[in-house]
């Protein structure tokens, strides 16, 4: 069979998020293919990131998403002689021309719904207009987590979308080897790792670690040294993060790198004590996926999938707590057999999480919408 994938999104540069997935799991599909092919339809240029991918790619005049979605996509879509298509990123064109093959679309998460006022009006004006014509359309929708499968069950009453959901989790991304560590940040640290916007709730984590650090002699022994250990952020400013940077530069014992390329990003993870991840909503959490890897325990937010993805490998806390925070905080920096068993227990349930079960997961989601499927039914 053959299918297309849309990786117009995947231009960007910086690998985080929904790019991040898009990219791992074109890359694996790709890599277990079998007898069947994929088609890469780009923004312009193939993406740095799947340059090397033997495959054929489409390539459109355009960058601007509002563009493709209306314009380019839904013209090429019914010439590309496939089998079904894959949206990994954004949901698929709202309109649809006769003869467009049968799509698979990714929905990340329902921030834009169930926390509104913490993403871009453009973002959620556009999510508004195009994922519910987006569901109605596709034949088959993937979740990466129950909760988010859940979330789309609870907000979107479309008849039949229950028999069309499929969860697959995301995977760890390739192993990079670890770079040195940045400059003035020692083995130990307490890491933060995610984009800074309202969600990822860094001023709680800030209130919480200057609690921390306000309790006088606390019996924290970390790599032989006492004391609160430094705290560590990396992730590139988002959007509506207000004075959150400003707060982060003017804290004593916080070093914010902004965006890490993968390497310095490995050695942190290697090199940290504890993730701090209080987020307010994830549809997944890859960065907790990531530290647990490492086998670095964790205290995560106990609202969205967090608490799907963290069995025993985390303590989780009311995020919109700053006492909660930084006691969880307090008792995983306090107890380093605690530390241990989370973080074992941590790398346990990581392998379990790869992009070759992703994509071999998605791959017979595609066989399964496919016209060729259906033809062979009828």
């Amino acid at each position: 069979m053959r299918f297309a994938i849309d990786v117009t999104a995947c231009w960007r540069p910086q690998r985080v998020g929904m790019v991040t997935v898009a990219v791992e799991l074109s890359r694996a599909l790709v890599a277990n293919r079998g007898q069947d092919e994929f088609v890469l339809l780009c923004s312009r240029e193939r993406p740095a990131s799947l340059a090397d991918l033997d495959c054929e790619a489409v390539l459109a005049p355009y960058r601007h998403e509002l563009v493709l979605k209306s314009r380019w996509l839904p013209t090429v879509e019914p010439l590309l002689e496939c089998d079904a298509i894959l949206y990994p990123y954004w949901p698929s064109p709202p309109f649809r021309r006769p003869g467009a093959p049968p799509a698979a679309i990714f929905v990340h998460d329902l921030a834009f719904r169930i926390r509104p006022g913490e993403v871009p009006w453009q973002q959620r004006l556009y999510f508004r207009t195009v994922l519910r014509r987006a569901l109605h359309q596709a034949a088959a929708v993937l979740v990466p987590s129950e909760s988010t499968m859940q979330d789309l069950l609870r907000l979107y009453s479309i008849p039949g979308l229950a028999h069309r959901l499929e969860v697959i989790p995301e995977g760890l991304p390739t192993g990079v080897a670890a770079g040195p560590l940045p400059d003035g940040v020692e083995p130990g640290f307490v890491l933060a790792v995610g984009t800074v916007e309202p969600r990822k709730n860094y001023p709680r984590l800030l209130a919480a670690y200057r609690q921390l650090r306000g309790r006088g002699a606390l019996p924290f022994i970390i790599n032989g040294r006492p004391g609160v250990p430094q705290l560590v952020i990396a992730g590139r400013p988002g959007w509506a993060y207000g004075d959150t940077l400003q707060r982060i530069g003017g804290e004593p014992g916080v070093r914010y790198l902004g965006h890490v390329d993968e390497p310095t990003l490995a050695a942190l993870y290697g090199s940290a004590s504890v993730l701090a991840f209080p987020s307010l909503y994830e549809g997944f959490g890859l960065p907790l996926l990531e530290a647990m890897s490492y086998g670095v325990p964790a205290v995560v937010g106990r609202t969205g999938a967090l608490p799907e993805l963290a069995p025993g490998a985390a303590i989780l806390v009311d995020g919109e707590d700053v006492a909660a925070i930084a006691g969880g905080l307090e008792r995983l920096l306090a107890d380093e057999g605690l530390r241990k068993k989370l973080g074992e227990e941590g790398r346990r349930r990581a392998l379990g999480y790869t992009w070759a079960n992703a994509a071999s997961r998605t791959h017979d989601v595609l066989r399964r919408i496919s016209r060729r499927s259906h033809e062979k039914v009828a």
